[in-house]
């Protein structure tokens, strides 16, 4: 195979996974049926918004869903990004 080829191939794949990392400032993003565990359905955020969540609070008492770029900046130690 071609180097080029090669390291085109190795960044598209660096790409394509950066986007699965958890994140060491306190947040991260979960999906799928880890996320079902832990947010009822009925608390889920619309697709592509987000929500904090802090697993202490009552569902009733989250707060509400919004832009995902805003909120990941604004998780607290303990609490977790939610994605709709």
């Amino acid at each position: 195979m071609n180097p080029l080829y090669r390291a085109a191939a190795a960044l598209l794949a660096v790409t394509a996974l950066s986007g699965c990392a958890v994140y060491a400032d306190g947040y991260s993003y979960r999906t799928g049926y880890e996320r079902s565990q832990e947010v009822p359905s009925g608390h889920l955020p619309p697709p592509g918004e987000c929500r904090i969540w802090y697993p202490e609070r009552p569902d009733g008492q989250q707060p509400p869903p919004g832009d995902c770029d805003e909120l990941r900046y604004q998780v607290p130690p303990g609490a977790r990004l939610i994605r709709g």
